[in-house]
């Protein structure tokens, strides 16, 4: 590779990832995956590609960004917009043709307009607030909201969402059914409405891993199709169900320099780290600006020649640095992964988020854009 740092993205693992979650949740189940935030870091378009050839019915965006991206990509796979949409952005809204959720009757008029303006019908799905306290409707105004956007020309309700707070770690069961129960009951008002084929999103996939009878229409997966879970609970309940995911993203650099350091010198900034004794070291040319967390300093490792090497001192904005005492034949150049498998070893992104006190979803998510990606 040419480049200093590169991630490798394997096809087949996000292919088989999704086969599985897909066979999880039934022949009858839609499945709607995630790939905002550069699809959690793995790459918007080529993801997304992978995505609409394996089968995915609907791909989740945060933005009109990202719609506009996949449509320019010629993906026509239904793009449903999960985050705020303003309103001065409804026209290309409507001319991408994307999903939104509805939540704000003066936003969902001015999409309306637009949509009737350029000849389109635009799918929106009703967001149920009930009890993540993030973007939706409360419970007691969505009767009257419904009966305003059904007078609308440009929009078709397609169908109902939800948030869950608390439906992966098994520790807050009673508040995830109580949220259950809440969207249950609306969903079924809203039939009652005479809305026909109405689409019920409410299951992560952790959801429908951990309650396989939620009774929704779609599922909205995201970490899964990558290769992680979202708990150790999930996990413990995917591997009992035969659900074995694996990991698609590969991180790597490449050494940058080697020496010896003798006894006491200081390395990186801070002296948060000091030579006990003679050291050989190779400093690595990524750092937090690349997307890296600073708490990996004297808590992380990288794996080259297929051995761990221990992060030493501070992360820096470009660079860190690594202890190869104990790998013989390493030189300039050798590659260095900091998040994948070499030989025997492996690093994932769980690992990362263990050392620096976070969750693999901020792991990958924050891999910087310009970072070259190849898909293997």
């Amino acid at each position: 590779m040419k480049d200093l740092i590169w991630i490798e993205v394997s096809k087949k693992a996000i292919a088989d990832n999704f086969k599985q979650i897909k066979k999880s949740a039934g022949k009858n189940t839609k499945i709607a995956v995630a790939v905002k935030a550069n699809a959690y870091g793995h790459g918007l378009i080529e993801t997304s590609k992978i995505l609409a050839q394996v089968g995915a019915d609907w791909l989740c965006v945060n933005s009109i960004e990202e719609a506009e991206a996949l449509r320019a990509a010629k993906i026509k796979t239904p793009i449903l917009i999960m985050g705020f949409t303003q309103r001065a952005d409804a026209r290309r809204v409507a001319e991408s043709g994307a999903g939104v959720f509805a939540y704000n009757l003066a936003a969902v008029k001015v999409l309306s307009a637009s949509a009737v303006r350029v000849i389109k019908k635009i799918p929106v799905f009703i967001k149920i607030d009930t009890g993540l306290s993030r973007l939706g409707l409360l419970p007691e105004n969505i009767t009257s909201f419904i009966g305003e956007v059904r007078k609308l020309k440009g929009v078709k309700i397609e169908g109902v969402a939800t948030h869950f707070a608390v439906d992966d770690d098994g520790s807050h069961n009673d508040y995830f059914k109580k949220q259950l129960t809440a969207f249950r009951k609306i969903a079924a008002e809203i039939k009652d409405e005479g809305l026909e084929n109405l689409i019920i999103s409410g299951s992560s996939s952790a959801t429908a891993i951990i309650f396989p009878d939620h009774g929704f229409d779609i599922i909205r997966t995201g970490i899964g199709v990558y290769g992680y879970h979202s708990s150790e609970h999930v996990e413990s309940c995917s591997k009992k169900k035969g659900i074995n995911l694996e990991p698609a993203l590969t991180l790597k650099t490449k050494i940058a320099q080697i020496k010896e350091i003798p006894k006491g010198v200081c390395v990186s900034y801070g002296c948060d780290f000091t030579a006990g004794k003679k050291m050989k070291i190779a400093v690595l040319p990524i750092g937090y600006y690349d997307g890296l967390d600073r708490k990996l300093g004297n808590k992380g490792h990288v794996l080259i020649k297929g051995k761990k090497a221990p992060i030493i001192g501070r992360v820096c904005m470009n660079m860190m640095i690594v202890d190869v005492s104990n790998i013989f034949d390493v030189k300039t150049e050798d590659e260095a992964v900091i998040i994948g498998k070499q030989g025997r070893e492996r690093i994932t992104a769980n690992d990362h988020a263990r050392w620096a006190d976070t969750i693999n979803y901020e792991i990958m998510a924050k891999l910087r854009e310009s970072i070259s990606r190849y898909y293997i």
